[in-house]
């Protein structure tokens, strides 16, 4: 491809003075004319569904009532579960058979002062009275010997 020189263009010639007008109709026109297609685009009935379907979710707002009850009904049955772990974990310090407490009872421990003066007073006595019974043993032992 060989471009020539503007000077010797035949179309533009640079005595040639051109209007302001003109030059602006012809700039208007330039950036108007753009081409125009005629391409044209066929939905399947599959995408013409979706697309119904898109808009009526759209419009419905999401059923949350019932995932509501359904948390609170959750939390009411965690608090009741934990609510009974504490107790029992109680029952089982005020008779001596604990084996431990659970994390909820822990937590309840920390932020009850009075229930958590009377495990320590619990657990205190429980262990002198285990003391006391090894010694009667201990010493009971000692007298079948002697």
């Amino acid at each position: 491809m060989h471009i020539q020189p503007l000077r010797h263009s035949p179309s533009v010639s640079p005595q040639k003075n051109v209007s302001n007008a003109e030059f602006a109709l012809v700039k208007n026109a330039a950036q108007t004319s753009a081409p125009t297609s005629t391409d044209t685009v066929t939905l399947s009935r599959d995408a013409k569904q979706l697309a119904a379907n898109a808009q009526k979710s759209a419009e419905k707002p999401a059923e949350m009532p019932a995932l509501r009850d359904n948390i609170e009904t959750l939390v009411e049955l965690k608090h009741a579960k934990m609510k009974y772990q504490v107790i029992a974990d109680m029952t089982n310090i005020a008779t001596g058979t604990s084996q431990g407490i659970s994390a909820s009872t822990a937590y309840y421990l920390s932020q009850n002062e009075d229930a958590r003066t009377m495990t320590v007073n619990q657990l205190a006595q429980q262990q002198q009275v285990n003391t006391m019974q090894n010694y009667a043993e201990t010493t009971k032992n000692i007298n079948e010997w002697a």
